[in-house]
């Protein structure tokens, strides 16, 4: 670009730029190094720039559609100095300016929040149909949920609701950012609207109450504890659940030290102040870690949180073990049963009269397989009166179930499980007809069993070293 065109859009001298263009025209072609346009360094030129602009526009209206290196148009630059004049203009000249991206996939009105110019961003707002971009709407009402500008978010909303669940790369929706930066007001609109957005997930698997424990916002905090459009279950959903570290709110508040955060949560009903992290620690482990410091001014307050946490989890595993033996009572009940019932009516029946054969091989009463399949039959009954007996024996000690028990019981439980289902399999084979396909029948349900025995591994695997994790923990502290 020549140099005294160059100068004098910058300083904004509009009677030095009207003189070179009425010596040549063609000067409004000419760009910068970074292909800004005269229009673009009219926008933010230190000094009258409106009036510059609007000579520039009615030179060659089509400028206002132009841009740069960085995809930038000239509305992008007025947004970025905050002049709402000259955007008015731009916007006037090519309406359809307003929906164009530059190379960071941002939007004027963006832009506009970003720098907190919120007449900019509100004259971009009326002028934006978000109703017919869906991507552009989204991230409008992102940036506008984090500025906590309600009433642009509910005029996005109204346009578009379904901007709402728009997710940026981060997995951030509008949500996420109004929690992070304690925009009160905005919250209550979304949910207002849709009470799920409360649970969107980011990468991190992080919902909007995450980042409001994060970044130590108690008002939101409370907004989402006195969530009025969730019934009790949903409310202790959204406390309990976990990021992709197995944190939880209570965990992200004690590793934070928010001592009036962690008061909140506690108290909450539905609150599971036994749940472990990824490390196979609970809050109260992870507070006491903080109390090491005997000058920290917070020490006693933080004891005494302690103290309740410890009592809250002893309560809460005294309740989990009363409904763990009256799960562990039913399935012990139903095996037995079960087994009881395969016992005495064998796979394939008993003989009912001899009529006329062996009287000792065919006796009536006698199991059919006894003699037919004789080593499958007793396979079976091995495992069916191992599966029987203990089970039964499983019932008194579930009575009397105590915490150091459990591995103990659990290894019964699964010893009569794996009998149950040789048994099941073994009557399988002695009531087919021994052919391949029949075979074939058997070997899958084998292989559905074994398979569905290692995804349940797979899948307790985690909990399984985090709670053993965790009781080693618990003796250290």
């Amino acid at each position: 670009m020549e140099g005294r065109l160059l100068h004098a859009l910058t300083m904004g001298d509009t009677e030095a730029v009207q003189t070179l263009y009425e010596g040549n025209s063609s000067i409004l072609q000419q760009k910068t190094t970074e292909e800004d346009t005269p229009l673009h360094l009219a926008s933010r030129s230190i000094s009258n720039r409106t009036e510059l602009v609007s000579k520039i526009l009615r030179w060659r209206s089509l400028m206002a559609i132009e841009t740069n290196s960085r995809k930038d148009a000239p509305l992008h630059d007025a947004c970025r100095v905050g002049d709402l004049e000259i955007v008015k203009l731009l916007l006037d000249a090519h309406p359809c300016v307003a929906y164009m991206l530059n190379t960071a996939k941002e939007s004027a009105f963006f832009i506009a929040c970003s720098r907190g110019h919120m007449e900019v961003a509100s004259v971009l707002c009326h002028r934006m149909d978000f109703g017919a971009w869906d991507e552009i709407g989204a991230s409008c009402l992102r940036i506008a949920a984090s500025k906590g500008y309600t009433d642009m978010v509910r005029e996005i909303l109204n346009q578009n609701p379904s901007s709402a669940s728009g997710k940026d790369g981060d997995g951030f929706s509008a949500m996420h950012f109004a929690s992070r930066e304690g925009e009160a007001e905005v919250i209550n609109e979304l949910i207002r609207r849709d009470p799920k957005l409360s649970i969107l997930r980011d990468k991190d698997e992080r919902t909007p109450l995450h980042l409001a424990v994060i970044n130590k916002k108690v008002a939101i905090v409370n907004v989402f504890l006195s969530l009025s459009s969730l019934n009790s279950v949903q409310v202790a959903d959204l406390i309990n659940s976990a990021d992709k570290d197995g944190n939880t709110v209570l965990h992200l508040a004690a590793i934070n030290d928010s001592l009036e955060i962690i008061e909140l949560l506690r108290v909450k009903q539905g609150m599971n102040v036994n749940a472990a992290n990824r490390n196979g620690k609970t809050a109260r482990v992870i507070l006491k870690e903080k109390s090491s410091n005997p000058s920290d001014s917070n020490s006693n307050e933080r004891a005494s949180i302690i103290r309740t946490l410890k009592a809250q989890e002893e309560k809460a595993s005294r309740k989990s073990l009363i409904t763990l033996q009256q799960t562990l009572m039913v399935v012990a009940a139903l095996i037995v049963t079960i087994t009881f019932q395969a016992g005495l009516n064998p796979p394939g029946g008993v003989w009912q009269d001899s009529n006329g054969k062996d009287q000792t091989s065919c006796k009536p009463g006698k199991a059919i397989q006894s003699e037919k399949a004789p080593c499958l039959f007793a396979f079976f009954m091995v495992s069916d009166a191992l599966a029987f007996i203990v089970s039964l024996a499983l019932i008194p000690i579930i009575v009397i179930l105590q915490k150091e028990m459990l591995a103990f019981v659990n290894s019964l439980v699964v010893v009569a499980l794996i009998s149950v289902e040789v048994s099941f399999i073994l009557g399988l084979f002695m009531i087919s007809d021994r052919k391949l396909f029949y075979r074939v029948d058997v070997f899958f349900v084998v292989l559905v069993t074994l398979a569905a025995v290692g995804w349940t591994w797979w899948k307790l695997k985690p909990s399984l070293i985090g709670r053993s994790t965790r009781a080693v923990g618990s003796q250290n502290h």
